[in-house]
């Protein structure tokens, strides 16, 4: 026995014999052949996007290999870059150096958090009584 799979006959059983065949299921009501090109359609798509999710699936993997060899070769640079350094502090020794960014960065930041504080006090209601103080 076989399964027939098509739309117009779906799931039905037949028995096959000498070039001939016969149903051993009653045929599919029309509520079924409805529901079995639902599903046609379903399936169809499904298999659609499986392709798709394959062609995306090498696209990646290409993109991997890409991003690996180019990740190769910075590790490369920056061993010869570290070695340049290296050969460029011991013919120079080391250096003092003070980072005026820093230091002005900090003074930056030192005023605005100073000016934030100042401006919070002088929005501060003092009430007398058991009321906390309270922000406006």
């Amino acid at each position: 026995m076989r399964t027939s799979l098509t739309v117009r006959n779906p799931g039905r059983r037949k028995r096959n014999g000498c070039n001939f065949f016969v149903w051993v299921d009653p045929q599919t009501c029309e509520r079924g052949l409805e529901y079995a090109k639902i599903m046609q359609a379903k399936k169809e798509e499904l298999e659609s996007q499986i392709e798709d999710l394959k062609m995306m699936n090498i696209e990646l993997g290409r993109g991997i290999k890409k991003l690996e060899e180019d990740n190769d070769a910075l590790v490369v640079k920056l061993a010869e870059l570290t070695e340049i350094n290296v050969k460029f502090v011991e013919k120079t020794g080391p250096r003092k150096t003070t980072n005026r960014l820093t230091n002005l960065t900090t003074l930056v930041v030192v005023v605005i958090v100073v000016f934030v504080v100042c401006v919070l006090m002088s929005s501060v209601k003092h009430t007398h009584g058991k009321k906390p103080l309270y922000l406006v």
